[in-house]
């Protein structure tokens, strides 16, 4: 492989300066990366449809070394993705057959620390900016071998490697929140990965959604990271041309079979030896894809598989010549699999039995089945909870909020504005509003914390897939970071959406549920009902509306007037601040529960 200096990615570079590159590169770590070869034979992977196992990968054999680039190439549905995740330890829930070896070692827990995935969808918090984003992954992910100050210039020295100086005090964005360009969040994400100098870099789709020039850009990029001795394995849909001479290696899969396993110069060649050409000048990518599709349009068709297609098709009442039709897509398919079987795949299998020249000391790196975490249980909760609140306030104090809140006080004010507790009439109206103020401060934090866990769903399974942090420091950072946000009412009624959302992980879900919860705890709350039917009445000690309205009429009024209770007396309100008390716990341990059960992606 050429070597080549990394690019500028600034958004005025010429395509020429790109192949040039004027950028003056900075090492990323002071010690190399240690070398991993990715060795894998008759991989196999099925998964269960309808009761009967389904093939999504039939037997798929390759390699690659320190310093190369390998491209997983294919149709849709051709198990690029899913192969790219067996091969990163991230395997599904299905049956996975064949030999994996990493150093000709299996896949051990060490490993995850020296592994960088880069997923297909940007998931990344909106709200933060491109040194915050980068920097918190540093503290949390780097060894604690780093102090804090190495920590955070090793993300600065991600932020220059990659050309995001210019934004790094732009935030991420989002759909309503403007924010860097889509290159520039394609980065940030390899940014992410490469803080830890893994030793191997896998990445799903990198350039997906990009213009060409862009997906130059970060395909230049992973060949400067592979430089470094990094083992770099992408799936690409369709690349340009220029994208795809600059890749080393080369698998082509179609239907999950492997087509061809080689270098990336080669595989045109291969082709053109079965017989296999492109009738028309064309992207090396879309003559490739065609084949994997079973298209034959504008390609030149081998004269076995041609004769063999015209003899099955050949009958008295259509007495064609061979010239009048296509083979199908799946003889085509049959045939390109046949070709690679006997014509290359006994050589490939033959390299990747052949021991690796590495010492023991080397495997023994990868092998350790420890788990190790980059910073302590304290440190974690410290720098989640910063990480939360920063994320967070832009929501709880924007205007649309603030408007609101204030909007509500002063209509609530002008309806009951000079209520007259002396009659009837005014302390039924008091009442009312006591009771709707502990509704809205139920309703109001209770949908908002709904959305907690299942928008950062995709975010939690990255993090958690890495080793980032304890599940425990992450639920404590993430319920107690909205504390200085919240006023103190709020925060009481919390805990159950926390529970809902965490629980079920899905917003339509959730919010169903809510719906029907909190409209039940209300009407159980002692306004609307006074004397609920004893079947039924004990609904009302699990409503928090039940117990906050009691309150706030121990607040407003002692003694409470009868008529606003359904008991005779009530005490000083300590039992209503035990329960309330206990709903917080409660609810909150239901909700760590929930997400423990939920199981993180496999690694």
């Amino acid at each position: 492989m050429q070597s080549a200096e990394p690019a500028p990615f600034s958004d005025d570079d010429s395509p020429r300066d790109i192949e040039a590159g004027t950028r003056r590169r900075k090492k990323l770590m002071t010690e190399p990366t240690l070398p991993i070869y990715l060795k894998f034979t008759e991989v196999k992977y099925r998964v269960a449809a309808k009761g009967s196992p389904r093939e999504i990968l039939g037997g798929i054999s390759g390699s690659a070394s320190p310093g190369e680039v390998l491209a997983l190439m294919g149709p849709s549905g051709s198990g690029k993705t899913t192969l790219l995740s067996i091969l990163g330890g991230r395997a599904g829930a299905g049956a996975v057959e064949g030999s994996i070896s990493y150093n000709d070692e299996p896949y051990g827990k060490s490993l995850k620390r020296r592994i960088g995935f880069v997923t297909q969808d940007d998931v990344l918090f909106t709200h933060l900016t491109v040194k915050e984003t980068l920097t918190y992954a540093a503290l949390l992910r780097l060894p604690r071998t780093m102090t804090r100050q190495q920590k955070k210039e090793r993300a600065m020295d991600i932020i220059y490697e990659l050309g995001l100086e210019r934004c790094q005090d732009t935030m991420i964005g989002g759909s309503f929140v403007r924010g860097v360009s889509g290159g520039e969040r394609k980065r940030v994400c390899i940014g992410n990965e490469i803080l830890i100098n893994p030793s191997l870099l896998f990445l799903d789709e990198p350039t997906s959604g990009l213009d060409s020039t862009t997906a130059l850009r970060i395909v230049q990029l992973l060949h400067d990271i592979a430089e470094d001795g990094k083992t770099v394995i992408t799936t690409i849909h369709q690349p340009s041309s220029r994208l795809f001479h600059k890749f080393d290696k080369l698998i082509l899969l179609g239907k999950g079979s492997l087509l061809y396993f080689g270098k990336a110069s080669e595989a045109m060649p291969y082709f053109q030896s079965i017989g296999c050409s492109p009738l028309i000048a064309m992207n090396p990518a879309e003559f490739l894809l065609d084949l994997a599709n079973g298209n034959t349009n504008d390609v030149s068709v081998p004269s076995e598989l041609d004769d063999k297609v015209h003899m099955e098709n050949y009958t008295l009442e259509n007495n064609n010549s061979k010239n009048d039709y296509r083979p199908s897509a799946q003889d085509v398919h049959e045939y390109l699999v046949d070709a690679y079987e006997t014509r290359v795949a006994f050589k490939e299998k033959k390299k990747l039995l052949a021991p690796l020249p590495i010492s023991d000391d080397l495997k023994a790196t990868i092998t350790s089945s420890k788990r190790e975490w980059g910073t302590s249980w304290w440190q974690q909760f410290s720098i989640l909870f910063c990480r939360g609140i920063k994320e967070r306030r832009h929501d709880y104090l924007s205007w649309m909020r603030i408007t609101q809140v204030i909007a509500t006080s002063i209509i609530l004010g002008l309806l009951w504005w000079r209520s007259d507790p002396s009659t009837l009439k005014g302390l039924e109206d008091q009442a009312g509003l006591l009771f709707f103020i502990a509704v809205f401060w139920g309703f109001f934090p209770v949908f908002t914390a709904i959305f907690t866990f299942p928008q950062e769903r995709a975010m939690l399974n990255k993090e958690r897939a890495v080793d980032m942090y304890k599940l425990s420091a992450y639920f404590l950072a993430r319920t107690t970071s909205d504390l200085p946000l919240d006023l103190f009412l709020p925060v009481i009624f919390m805990g159950l959406g926390l529970a809902i959302g965490a629980s079920l992980l899905d917003i339509k879900k959730a919010t169903t549920l809510a719906s029907v919860t909190v409209m039940t705890f209300m009407l159980a709350g002692g306004f609307f009902v006074k004397r609920v039917p004893a079947f039924i009445s004990w609904l009302r000690y699990l409503s928090f509306n039940y117990h906050t309205y009691r309150l706030l009429l121990k607040v407003q009024y002692d003694p409470v007037p009868e008529i606003l209770t359904t008991t005779k007396h009530m005490d000083n309100g300590a039992t209503e601040v035990a329960a309330l008390v206990a709903m917080i716990i409660g609810y909150r341990v239901l909700a760590y529960l929930s997400l423990r059960w939920v199981k993180p992606p496999s690694s």
